[in-house]
């Protein structure tokens, strides 16, 4: 676009000049607007390039901030120590580390990360809390070995607890997820079924704290794996 503008207001000099010069000196003037118009291309495709190059820099800068964004959301609710001058990838690797902690059922061979803000109590088991209360995490295993669930009935299963419950897509790592009211808090399942085993993890947090949660959420799903690849 910039270069048709340039040629444009180019030619239009050109014929200026041509037309107001005697014929004596007509040619050699044309002459030197000819090498003008090229160099004036030269100029107006190194311009494009340099816009090019900054709007691709800012686009990838948004993009940056962008990711920075979600991992600090993340953080806000987490033990991470911010520091400043942090890059993205450094954020990243030190919220992992810090902020998430590593579940293991040893007898199903099923583990998942998991918010280190959720402490386990030897004497509650799979049940887990915040500090303050307001928020719980449940993990259930069942051996599914025999094959007694399948993928059909556990979804007709939640369509009746659920009515207003539609599938999401199959790329969710195998794991169907179901957002719901419960009163003040928003309660999310996660049922992960395995060939071998089956797993509902429950998770509880306050109302209006959707977006905080959700980051973790997805972090948890695609996180999940078993010692057997066979999904039901």
């Amino acid at each position: 676009m910039l270069e048709g503008v340039f040629l444009f207001f180019g030619k239009i000099i050109i014929s200026c000049f041509v037309f107001i010069v005697e014929s004596d000196y007509r040619e050699e003037v044309t002459r030197i607007l000819k090498r003008f118009t090229k160099i004036l291309c030269l100029v107006t495709a190194l311009l494009t390039v340099l816009c090019m190059t900054a709007a691709y820099a800012e686009t990838e800068a948004e993009g940056e901030e962008q990711g920075v964004d979600e991992i600090l959301q993340m953080m806000d609710i987490s033990d991470v120590e911010q520091t400043e001058g942090m890059g993205l990838e450094e954020m990243t690797e030190a919220f992992t580390e810090s902020a998430m902690g590593e579940y293991l059922d040893a007898a199903t061979g099923f583990s998942m990360q998991y918010p280190s803000i959720f402490q386990f109590d030897e004497n509650t088991g799979n049940t887990a809390a915040t500090t303050d209360g307001k928020a719980t995490l449940s993990i259930e295993n069942y051996d599914n070995a025999a094959g007694g669930l399948t993928r059909e009935a556990l979804l007709e299963a939640i369509k009746l607890e659920v009515p207003d419950f539609k599938p999401g897509s199959d790329d969710n790592n195998g794991c169907i997820r179901v957002d719901r009211k419960d009163g003040s808090n928003i309660r999310t399942d996660l049922y992960y079924l395995t060939g071998k085993s089956f797993h509902h993890i429950i998770l509880t947090y306050p109302v209006g704290e959707e977006e905080k949660y959700s980051s973790y959420i997805e972090y948890m799903i695609n996180t999940m794996e078993t010692n057997d690849t066979d999904l039901g």
